[in-house]
């Protein structure tokens, strides 16, 4: 089991069964020391570019983050199987776009906090827009454009 730090569409109950194929266990988190951002698709990798232009046309955008000491993003915090984690490290082209990273995230149960170990994936030396980690939209795109596309790649894991 794996537990993971997801934030845009990824913090998404319904996005992350779309992904991997199955509902998680999930909890309302938060990450300090790193700023969200909004990357365009000219921003991203070249090799990935390709293939994202061919999914999501000219048009895609999406979330990242980027290390900050002085801000928080919110997020969710899931407990995966490895290979709902799998699923989720190849949506995101983690190696090839962004990059696994392990951080400690924030939770709250029954009115105490607790630091827990994760991992979430994060983009180095490409070029963003940083914007609020706190409040943000948790969709740049179409909620159901995500759906879709993750439904109709995915490989069911084998639980």
């Amino acid at each position: 089991m794996k537990l993971y730090f997801g934030f845009g569409a990824n913090r998404d109950a319904t996005v992350i069964k779309a992904i991997t194929g199955r509902s998680a266990l999930h909890l309302p988190a938060s990450l300090d020391g790193w700023h969200l951002c909004v990357q365009q698709l000219n921003d991203i990798p070249k090799k990935v570019q390709r293939l994202l232009r061919r999914a999501w046309g000219d048009s895609f955008v999406s979330y990242g983050i980027v290390k900050e000491p002085s801000s928080r993003v919110t997020g969710t915090l899931w407990l995966l199987t490895n290979a709902q984690r799998q699923a989720i490290h190849d949506w995101e082209f983690i190696g090839s776009w962004s990059h696994n990273v392990q951080v400690k995230v924030k939770i709250s149960l029954f009115g105490l906090k607790f630091l827990v170990d994760a991992e979430t994936e994060h983009l180095a030396k490409q070029k963003v827009t940083l914007v609020d980690g706190l409040t943000y939209p948790t969709y740049l795109v179409p909620k159901a454009h995500i759906l879709q596309i993750a439904e109709g790649i995915r490989i069911a894991p084998k639980l």
